[in-house]
């Protein structure tokens, strides 16, 4: 028996939409698997029907972005689907993709949508150009998809769509289902890029001194400030909800609960003896340093963290391999289950590591990648996991496929190695996960009992920021 939504599908689309209207700023921090582009689009098609908007640039991250695509053919109206002309960017186009961009700039009767990955505008000139001229062709509405992208405000990227972009959009949205990943000062950049009015400060110094409570440290001889705490949080959040829609899915659906575990893995004595080396050197080296910033306790952890997944850093960048025990907790783990899973790694030594066990394993074909080493094939990949029976593993790095991927066909989660992002933990989470699942989906992490995994899981699963919470205070709690 199906799931029954607990409130009809476009239910909550058309309070958004409601909302939204007449807004010529607006945020959709809507969770996966509500319906954010399907409401992008219905409110780009009713802007377009009342002959206030023309075009559509939709600016979201590398492997989101030509999602918008396909998702096009099922959200549009038909008589829009018919009228409209859509051109996906690609980066080192070939000659034909040229003249079919040069018609798309031509037309000017037809509604146009441009597709355009995030990544490009950090420095690729004629990415940035051709969204200049888009936008300044005609009235144009831009919505910025997993917006959080550009929550840096000092990027170059972030910084372009402020200054260059946004003034030449008659309509802004920014789309996320996670805004604040790391602090509330991570609003700052996504809502001057729909209207500075909404926040209402000149820079962000000025933000981050109203809502963050800062405390000054020398480190290598220069003096910065940190984030102490947070205060004024509900003024924040009061100043955006007019402005924005929040939903998740758990308002939408009645879901089946997550299942949490964790599968212990055991150290060889080379890791045994590298982890006790690094933990040794850094405990040290931290209690003797007269500063110590988060930025240098995560670097000691992930350091550790590698040395448990079997691999150390040498002084020139170059990653060596040890053996371990990891792997093949991951094959006895996957033999107790015959349907089809996703596996994690933060790591691409990992994920070459698992894919070629793997493939060993059951056999050529039964594994998909997708992460930044197949970039050319990874969709392709994609397809294969979703159609093929015979492909039953998806191994992935969630900076990759972490976002906007759709792979419900998965009941199985394991997590093979974490990075202390809980951006990436919450939005790699949601990829299993779909309105139609009638059977709960099983997170299993693999953890190195008494080590920074324990430390890291616990921290991603009660959805704690390490970035945020670790001081030069306490530090000792994390590496011990």
């Amino acid at each position: 028996m199906m799931y029954q939504p607990r409130l009809e599908p476009w239910s909550h689309q058309q309070k958004a939409l409601a909302k939204m209207e007449g807004r010529s700023a607006f945020a959709l921090l809507c969770a996966m698997r509500t319906g954010k582009t399907k409401i992008c689009y219905d409110d780009f098609g009713r802007l377009e029907l009342a002959g206030e908007i023309d075009d559509l640039l939709v600016i979201a991250p590398a492997g989101v972005y030509r999602t918008w695509e396909t998702a096009a053919q099922e959200h549009l109206s038909d008589d829009l689907q018919k009228r409209s002309l859509i051109h996906t960017w690609k980066a080192g186009a070939l000659a034909r993709d040229d003249r079919l961009l040069e018609q798309f700039l031509e037309e000017n009767v037809r509604p146009r949508i441009l597709l355009v990955n995030v990544e490009a505008l950090s420095s690729v000139d004629r990415a940035r150009d051709l969204c200049i001229k888009f936008l300044g062709q005609r009235r144009s509405m831009m919505a910025i998809d997993e917006s959080a992208t550009l929550k840096n405000w000092k990027a170059k990227r972030t910084k372009f769509v402020i200054k260059h972009l946004a003034p030449l959009a008659k309509v802004r949205r920014i789309l996320s289902g996670l805004p604040t990943p790391r602090s509330p000062l991570d609003l700052y950049a996504q809502f001057e890029i729909l209207d500075k009015n909404i926040l209402g400060f000149s820079s962000y110094v000025a933000f981050m001194k109203r809502y963050a409570i800062m405390r000054p440290m020398v480190f290598g001889g220069r003096r910065i400030e940190i984030v102490d705490r947070y205060v004024n949080v509900d003024e924040l959040k009061a100043k955006i909800e007019p402005h924005s829609y929040r939903v998740m899915l758990e308002d939408c659906y009645d879901l089946p609960p997550k299942m949490y575990s964790k599968r212990e893995v055991r150290l060889t004595p080379e890791q045994k003896k590298a982890y006790r080396e690094i933990k040794d050197f850094a405990t040290t080296m931290l209690a003797s340093g007269e500063h110590v910033t988060a930025t240098i306790v995560i670097a000691q952890i992930l350091r550790m963290h590698q040395v448990l997944c079997g691999h150390v850093g040498t002084e020139g960048g170059k990653a060596v391999e040890i053996p371990e025990l990891r792997t093949a907790e991951l094959l006895s783990l996957l033999e107790e289950y015959d349907g089809k899973a996703i596996i994690w790694a933060s790591f691409d030594l990992d994920v070459r590591r698992i894919s070629g066990k793997l493939e060993k394993e059951y056999g050529e074909g039964s594994v998909a990648r997708f992460w930044g080493g197949n970039r050319g094939s990874r969709e392709d990949e994609e397809k294969r996991f979703l159609t093929d029976p015979q492909c039953r593993f998806m191994v992935a790095t969630a900076a990759a496929g972490g976002r906007g991927r759709t792979w419900t066909c998965a009941d199985l989660v394991i997590y093979y190695s974490n990075s202390y992002d809980l951006e990436h933990r919450a939005q790699s989470e949601e990829r299993a996960q779909g309105v139609n699942k009638t059977q709960s989906v099983a997170y299993v992490d693999l953890c190195v009992p008494g080590t920074v995994d324990e430390k890291i899981i616990e921290a991603l699963r009660k959805k704690i920021d390490m970035a945020a919470v670790i001081t030069g205070d306490n530090y000792m709690k994390w590496l011990i």
